[in-house]
């Protein structure tokens, strides 16, 4: 999987593991309510696989989103993500508490959105 895709299966599971607990939806819930596997989705929230443009829909649909709001959140996660993805690639020579520092202030950006 190439980077810019790593970082867009990434910015999709955020967000629909998020959507999910906004409703207040367990797995098994989701599953009920957009006829997908519960196994399937399980493996979209951990990254293992990713959704159909009918399995977005569907999915959609269960949290009572629009597409065009779904992906308008998958927009607003990717530079986050891919923010978070770069500041691993810095160098050893930054001090653990610096680098904890910037992680705790880019899960800080995500949570204000």
């Amino acid at each position: 999987m190439e980077y810019k895709d790593y970082i867009l299966s990434e910015a999709i599971r955020l967000v629909f593991v998020e959507s999910r607990r906004q409703r207040g939806l367990t797995q098994n819930g989701l599953s009920i309510k957009s006829n997908i596997t519960r196994q399937f989705i399980s493996q979209v929230e951990v990254g293992k696989r990713l959704p159909s443009i009918n399995t977005i829909c569907a999915l959609a649909n269960a949290y009572n989103k629009s597409l065009s709001q779904l992906f308008y959140e998958v927009d607003r996660f990717y530079p986050l993500i891919e923010n978070k993805k770069r500041l691993f690639k810095i160098p050893s020579s930054i001090a653990a508490e610096t680098r904890q520092n910037m992680t705790d202030y880019i899960n800080n950006a995500k949570k204000q959105k």
